[in-house]
Formats: C-alpha cells, sequence, structure tokens
C-alpha cells in the first residue's frame, strides 16, 4: 500500500482548484467550495489532512510571468506539501521495484517517491513555502514533462492494434536509455548493467508498477471512447493530462478528486478500489459526497489518535496511563 502517511493525503484536480480559487477571491460564491476549503484549512492546521500540490496546477495561475500570490496564499492554507513532478514518480517508482526484484536493501523512506517534504510533518505557522516558486520555476518543469510523457508511445501502440499491458517492458526501457546515470547504481555491482535490465523487462509483473497499470488501463479506454483522431489532433489534452496526473498521484492519496470523464472510468474498473483510494468527479454533488467521507474519516482518525493516548500499559504495579 502506498497511501501509509499518518495524515490523510486529499488530491483536488485543476477544475475543482479552479472554483475553490474564485471562491476564495470573492469573485464567485460556491457554498460546496466554502465548505471544503473549511474542512481542508482547519484539519491541515490539526494535522489531520494534507492536500499536496503538484507544480502543473500552478500553471494556469501565470500571468506577465508572476504567479498570483492569492493561489499560493490559498493552496500554502491547506497543503505546504509539493508533489513530484510526474516523471520523477516514474522513475522513483522503477528504481524501488529495481531494487527489490535484485534482492537489495532500499531504506528510503514510501512518502520520498512522490513528495518533496515529509506529509507527516507537523504544522507549522506562518511561512509559506510555496512563494519560493517562481513563474519560470512552472515552466521549465512543464517543459520537462512535455519532454519525456510518453503518451505518444500508447497512441502508436493503439493504432498498431498492440494490447497495453504488452507496452510495458519499451515503456521502462526508455528510462533506461534516456537516464542510465540515474539507474546503474540501484543494480547489482556484478555483471553487465544492460543484461540485468533485459532480465527485468523479461517479467511479466513489470505491468504492475503502479504509475504503468494506472495509465495503461485509463489509456486504450480513452482512445476508444473519444476515437484516436480527436486525440491525435489535440482535443483532448485536458482528459490525457488528467489521466498522466492519477497515474502518477493516485497512489499516494486517500481521496482524489478529478474530471467526471476520468472518475467514471476508474470507478467502473475498480482500479481505485486496488489502491485503497477514495474517488470523486469534480461536480457539485460528488464534492458534498467528498466532504462527508472525508469529515467521517477524520472522525475516525480522532478517534484513534484519542485512543493511543489513552491506552494502558500494565505493569507490577498495576495499569498506567499515558
Amino acid at each position: 500500500m502506498l497511501n501509509n502517511t499518518e495524515k490523510i493525503v486529499v488530491y483536488l484536480d485543476p477544475g475543482t482548484l479552479e472554483y475553490m480559487f474564485l471562491n476564495y477571491t470573492d469573485k464567485r460564491n460556491y457554498p460546496v467550495m466554502n465548505k471544503l476549503f473549511s474542512v481542508l484549512r482547519k484539519e491541515f492546521v490539526n494535522d489531520i489532512v494534507v492536500t499536496p500540490l503538484p507544480m502543473d496546477h500552478i500553471y494556469p495561475y501565470i500571468e506577465e510571468n508572476k504567479i498570483d500570490p492569492n493561489f499560493l496564499s490559498m493552496m500554502g492554507e491547506i497543503g505546504q506539501v509539493q508533489f513530484h513532478q510526474r516523471f520523477t514518480v516514474r522513475m522513483l517508482q522503477l528504481i524501488r521495484v529495481l531494487k527489490f526484484f535484485f534482492k537489495q536493501n532500499y531504506k528510503k523512506e514510501l512518502w520520498r517517491d512522490a513528495f518533496s517534504s515529509d506529509p507527516d510533518k507537523k504544522y507549522s505557522q506562518g511561512f509559506n513555502k510555496y512563494r519560493s516558486f517562481t513563474a519560470q520555476d512552472v515552466k521549465k518543469a512543464l517543459e520537462r514533462e512535455r519532454k519525456y510523457s510518453q503518451i505518444s508511445d500508447f497512441i502508436e501502440g493503439y493504432v498498431k492494434g498492440n494490447k497495453a499491458e504488452n507496452l510495458a517492458a519499451e515503456h521502462f526501457r526508455f528510462l533506461w536509455e534516456d537516464f542510465p546515470d540515474l539507474i546503474k547504481p540501484h543494480l547489482p555491482a556484478e555483471g553487465n548493467p544492460e543484461a540485468h535490465i533485459e532480465n527485468f523487462l523479461k517479467i511479466e509483473e513489470i505491468k504492475d508498477i503502479p504509475e504503468f497499470h494506472i495509465l495503461s488501463n485509463i489509456l486504450f479506454p480513452l482512445f476508444d471512447a473519444y476515437g484516436i483522431e480527436d486525440i491525435e489532433n489535440g482535443n483532448k489534452d485536458d482528459i490525457l493530462m488528467a489521466a498522466t496526473s492519477m497515474s502518477s498521484y493516485l497512489p499516494y492519496c486517500h481521496f482524489y478528486a478529478t474530471s467526471s470523464d476520468i472518475a467514471e472510468l476508474i470507478i467502473m474498473s475498480g482500479i481505485n478500489d486496488v489502491y485503497n483510494v477514495k474517488l470523486y468527479d469534480n461536480n457539485e454533488s460528488s464534492l458534498y459526497k467528498l466532504i462527508d467521507d472525508l469529515s467521517e474519516a477524520i472522525i475516525i482518525k480522532q478517534s484513534v489518535v484519542e485512543k493511543s493516548k489513552s491506552k494502558s500499559i500494565y505493569r507490577k504495579t498495576g495499569p498506567q496511563k499515558f
């Protein structure tokens, strides 16, 4: 299980954040956003909930080469935790699986595969780390994501009539061929690195590495639903972005809000259940359901914390509270 943080991790997609921001800046009044933001902010301060920020969510709030400080303020009130870029998550997942496959010790905490800082870190009042971001930082990050995106490989495989799961070896071979210096230190010291990688890429289980597993189960059904011509012409880039974001971040969250197209597909497939994540679309009724479910999870979390504080230890002198 990848979502093993003590805090409850909530992912909000760009559509949800857009309406939350309009509400936050008093440009619109959305009761559901008032309530959602209030819950997220209160429980972030209480060290129970955290809403991480992916770099690409900042891009719509750049104007004249400056990030809107109001957006960074809003996100700082509910998060102060940044997701890695999607490419980085893909690479770190691969390295972790390589270590396991070659029976090597790997002590790196699981949260480091997805987050730039510990999501369980205690709330610190006053300092907003997001204010250190610059528009140039965001643009460079997005350019890197575009450069190393492998969506075109799935499109090509679909057109050729390949099955999605059969693309796994080439999906990870791309990382090896472009970034051997990052991967070599995690291969066995003895033997030929290329031979080690080829042996690894032959195993059927690589299709179950989370990023590939999710992406391969989303993209081909999307291609079927919308038609490959619309996909190739760039008419569904927003849907593809939602799919790639989900493939990287879903397993590290407990609650996940995304576009209705993606949410419906994933819920029908049950992929979110594989990773023990509650999934919602970004429509009003579904977001109210998110608020209700999150509030219930918070109550359970608080109850567990209180019980742990008051449990007894039996010694020769009798029970003692701590």
